[in-house]
């Protein structure tokens, strides 16, 4: 019988009863006496937990009304009337039923957790001892350790944290973060929920309970909790996110939390002056390359080894069996190999034939433990698997059962948002026992194949929990990153550490039977026989069974363009093979086959849909636009250019169409691929220009270029195919690039010259766009070259083009447009477009051209609004790169010109003079209060963007906004500025030089 949380909080004396997880009721107390009274549960159990809002005291004295009397164990949790969270004053406010129930995805630490509660020493000591042998740690540990001035000793970098939380408080930004990264075992878990912990009365705490789950209910949850109970008790949230599957985080999953945040802020007109939450983001990390600003190590300093012996001369006083405290002991031992020696010495010798099912247990244990820690196995699957006769209720505990190897293993109970786990769970008390046992295992010949292998013959898809499910192809698959030597970045191995493991200490045909097990156990999983094809032509250079098994990955989900690369990898691969046969038809029977598996790849990329666009629910969602089959393409047409050119030199005129001779064709046998040949050019030059737009106008993340081979490969198909100049200088985007690479005036010179030539004898509007940004670069070279283009005859071609295509122009035009009208906050007498539609224009034809391609990509500044005037006030990009990333948004620049702003709606407005423009904030998170800014101004293809915000001071926002709109009234007639010049004075002529500069 268990007693569970009140339906309604409200129903003084009244309690919810769940009999045996089946029947949920709400009853007075009258009614709950009558039921235990009659119940056949009350003469099996004589002992029964309760969870009520009435005293203990109450019911005792209610059931010997009744006549009988019940022993009642002291009371493992009661429930309190109210949970409380801290307002931005440290006032502690309570919450309601409702409030909370629309929390499910935290678990949130409240203010006054436990604080009232009798609580069951029991319980407590039992849950001290879970702990210090290597569980999880729970809210009641901290609690108890407060109350019991016992606390938890803190690792240095705790100082670090709270001081960079105050840190973030004081930034003007809605949403920050901080990412912690640990290494598995050394108390990165037990370090966030311990700032949690003992913040909990100045912010509103809480864990994010499944870090994978839908990030729009996780955002829609935590502004709940930020706004709770009104706007006058708003409080920041800290929000800890525990990435336990993952050793890095590629962003994808962090930045659709942030980018819901964001939304969710909007939605809500939330108008704050401290940040709405601060995320707390803790990444698992095995080894460390120098670039973490935040590292929890397998290593003590002398201070934390002082702290850790005292705590330990503590834990040893209260606690008899403290030597079994292996969790705790490890860490206070300095992650001391010797002590895990000595721990896990009585294992030996292990059994290798016939081995007993609790040896399989600890061994399935081990496997998981070490290769993804944090994993566990359940309990009620632990016993199904040590006795599958005997009914549940005739067993032995598991503890029981599994012998001396219980020593090694912690079996818990957790708690998420209050409720207790249904399950136990059972795992390897620390990552290090996992390592040694594992290697024990291996050394008395129990291999990694073998454990793993068995552990999926006792899987079924079926009836296994998904979370375990999720964690055995996690083993199989996931590739984490590591730092090659004499490298700068990082790099995602070819396999995940398990099959790495079995190829090196074992061999590769035991990889094979690995997956080929694994392949067959998961029938609809694409990606085992993803990876297994992977393994194929990688390892083994087998490329028919590669292809064979990427096909395989293929028809189990064919709309997915990454599951299709593989196969285009296969016969890329199988191309550069020095095994191919050394005749041109062969070189281009395999490179026919490469294309088209490449193409099919990128035309399945292009049906795929960012998330929130489904609507069939059968096209693919991807969070990023998949450009490898574009890539692969140009790789491929590399290969074969350099192959045949091997073969015969004549070849690369025919690729390159310099001749039309078909006679080599035909003498090498090659007239079946004589359409290939004469559409290959065309199509190759189509990918090049997809990637002169791809790779100028965005990249990965702000502080991320794409690997350096990508560029390399493109520049080379550029050399063979086309000649680099001539093409870079052809495109939008290309002429963009010459800043990168060309250096000499007098060619930038006869470009310029050469878009004229071309200009004045085309009526294109893309041949006059690259006319315009021509000069515009010239003018970043050379200031007074004699051929430039004065301003008011570069706005005149536009303002032409305008007049024909003003609604339906390319994102480059609207960005000519905006880079050569934007005000300077003087009163035009000449050329005048309205930007206001122009920057509208801009985003939607943004959004019909680029959005899918770009999505989620960081969108690059081309251009910068300097200080000088004509052309020579825009600056290229490459010249302030340092105000690009968010901890340099304090930094100033006396190259560039800083604008007058206006925060309405979270929507970001620049004022120039009576205009006012809207435009993007760099840092979305930075617009969260109605006020005046300023900012630097950049340019991006989808429009304006505003870098560097800044909160105009309180003391200047009167004079500032008054004194402007004394000015906008003054321009609408002139006469009326002669009559106020003599009331406002100096301030007119302040507001008058600012908008000059």
């Amino acid at each position: 019988m268990v007693i569970a949380r009140p339906i309604n909080l409200s129903v003084y004396n009244s309690v919810c009863v769940c009999v045996r997880g089946a029947i949920t009721l709400t009853l007075s107390v009258c009614e709950w006496m009558y039921l235990f009274y009659t119940s056949d549960d009350f003469e099996r159990h004589k002992s029964i937990s309760f969870l009520f809002l009435f005293s203990i005291d109450k019911i005792r004295k209610s059931l010997r009304v009744w006549g009988k009397f019940v022993k009642v164990s002291p009371v493992t949790v009661i429930q309190m009337a109210y949970y409380t969270v801290p307002n931005k004053y440290g006032s502690q406010i309570p919450l309601q039923t409702e409030v909370r129930d629309k929390l499910s995805s935290l678990d949130v630490v409240w203010g006054n957790m436990f604080e009232g509660e009798d609580i069951d020493p029991q319980l407590v000591l039992e849950k001290e001892t879970e702990f210090y042998r290597g569980a999880p740690p729970q809210w009641l540990n901290f609690y108890c350790a407060e109350k019991n001035h016992t606390p938890f000793v803190k690792r240095d970098i705790y100082t670090k944290i709270t001081k960079l939380i105050q840190k973030k408080r004081e930034i003007n930004h809605s949403i920050s973060s901080i990412n912690l990264f640990h290494q598995p075992g050394s108390g990165g878990t037990t370090l966030a929920m311990q700032v949690l912990w003992d913040l909990r009365k100045k912010l509103r705490c809480a864990q994010v309970i499944d870090s994978t789950s839908d990030s729009k209910a996780i955002a829609q949850q935590v502004i709940h909790l930020f706004n709770a109970r009104n706007s006058q008790n708003q409080n920041t949230v800290l929000l800890f996110v525990d990435n336990k599957e993952t050793e890095e985080n590629d962003g994808m999953q962090f930045n659709s939390l942030r980018e819901n945040l964001i939304q969710n802020i909007k939605q809500s007109n939330i108008s704050a002056n401290a940040p709405v939450v601060i995320i707390l983001n803790c990444l698992r990390k095995k080894n460390r390359t120098g670039k973490e600003k935040l590292m929890l190590c397998t290593m003590l300093s002398k201070e934390e080894q002082d702290n850790f012996n005292a705590k330990h001369t503590e834990v040893s006083q209260r606690h008899d069996r403290h030597k079994e405290f292996h969790g705790f002991n490890i860490m206070q031992g300095n992650f001391s190999q010797t002590y895990i020696t000595e721990a896990c010495e009585y294992l030996k010798p292990l059994k290798t034939k016939k081995r007993p099912r609790n040896a399989q247990i600890l061994s399935f244990l081990a496997l998981m433990n070490s290769y993804a820690p944090g994993s566990y196995l359940t309990e009620t699957w632990c016993l199904e698997f040590l006795d599958k006769k005997n009914h549940i209720s005739g067993r032995p505990t598991l503890e029981k059962q599994m012998g001396t190897f219980a020593d090694l293993l912690v079996i818990y109970s957790t708690c998420s948002g209050g409720a207790k786990s249904q399950d136990r769970c059972i795992r390897m008390a620390h990552p290090m026992i996992a390592d040694k046992c594992l290697w024990l295992l291996t050394d008395a010949g129990v291999t990694l194949s073998d454990t793993a292998i068995n552990l999926l013959s006792h899987l079924c898809p079926q009836t296994v929990q998904p979370y375990l499910v999720k964690i055995i192809k996690q083993l199989l698959k996931k590739r984490e990153k590591h730092l090659p030597k004499d490298e700068r970045e990082e790099k995602l191995q070819k396999f995940s550490n398990l099959i790495q493991d079995i190829k090196e200490k074992e061999n590769k045909s035991m990889c094979v039977g690995l997956f080929r097990h694994a392949a067959k156990t998961f029938p609809r999983d694409p990606f085992i026989p993803q990876a297994l094809a992977r393994f194929y032509y990688i390892e083994l250079r087998d490329y028919e069974k590669a292809a064979l098994w990427a096909k395989t990955a293929i028809l189990r989900e064919p709309n997915n363009s990454f599951i299709r690369d593989t196969l285009g990898q296969v016969y890329k691969n199988q191309l550069k093979s020095q095994n191919l046969p050394k005749l041109s038809k062969n070189i281009l029977q395999i490179g026919t086959q490469a294309f088209k598996a490449f193409e099919e790849e990128a035309e399945t990329a292009e049906k795929e849909l960012e998330p929130g666009m489904q609507e069939d629910g059968v096209t693919n969602i991807s969070t990023v636009f998949n450009y490898r089959g574009h890539f692969g393409y140009i790789q491929v047409a590399n290969t074969i250019f350099y192959k045949l050119k091997n073969v015969k030199k004549e070849w690369s005129k025919v690729l390159r169409q310099e001749t039309k001779s078909h006679s080599l064709i035909h003498s090498e046998k090659c007239g079946k691929y004589q359409s290939l040949l004469a559409s290959l050019k065309q199509r190759i030059e189509e990918k090049l220009s997809f990637f002169e737009t791809f790779l100028k106008y965005s990249k990965p993340k702000i502080d991320k270029s794409e690997p350096e081979y990508i560029w390399t490969d493109i520049v080379d198909c550029y050399e063979k195919f086309i000649t680099k100049e001539q093409h870079f200088c052809r495109s939008f985007a290309g002429l963009l690039s010459t800043l990168s690479h060309i250096t000499s005036v007098s060619d930038l010179e006869q470009i310029t010259e050469q878009w004229r030539e071309i200009h004045m004898n085309s009526q294109t509007e893309s041949d006059a766009q690259n006319y315009i940004l021509a000069n515009i670069i010239l003018s970043q070279k050379s200031a007074n070259s004699e051929i430039l283009r004065t301003v008011p005859e570069l706005q005149d071609i536009l303002q032409k083009l305008w007049e024909r295509q003003n609604k339906n122009g390319s994102p480059e035009f609207y960005l000519l447009v905006l880079l050569l009208f934007w005000p300077d906050g003087v009163k035009k007498t000449g050329n005048t477009l309205d930007l206001k539609e122009c920057v509208q224009y801009m985003r939607k034809s943004y959004e019909r051209i680029y959005q899918k391609y770009l999505r989620f990509r960081y969108l690059v500044p081309l251009f910068f609004l300097g200080n000088g005037g004509g052309l020579q006030r825009l600056v290229h990009q490459t010249e302030f790169t340092s105000l690009l990333a968010e901890e340099h948004e304090t930094a100033e620049s006396e190259g560039l010109q800083r604008i007058e702003g206006e925060i309405r709606n979270h929507k970001v407005f620049a004022l120039r003079g009576k205009d006012q423009i809207e435009v993007s904030p760099h840092n979305p998170a930075s617009v969260y209060n109605t006020d005046l800014v300023s900012f630097y101004i950049g340019f991006t293809i989808r429009g304006p963007v505003a870098y560097n915000i800044r909160y105009v001071k309180k003391s200047a926002q009167f004079v500032d906004k008054h004194k402007r709109n004394i000015i906008q009234r003054a321009e609408k007639v002139d006469f009326i500025i002669d009559d106020l010049r003599p009331l406002i004075g100096t301030e007119l002529n302040h507001h008058s030089s600012f908008n000059k500069q």
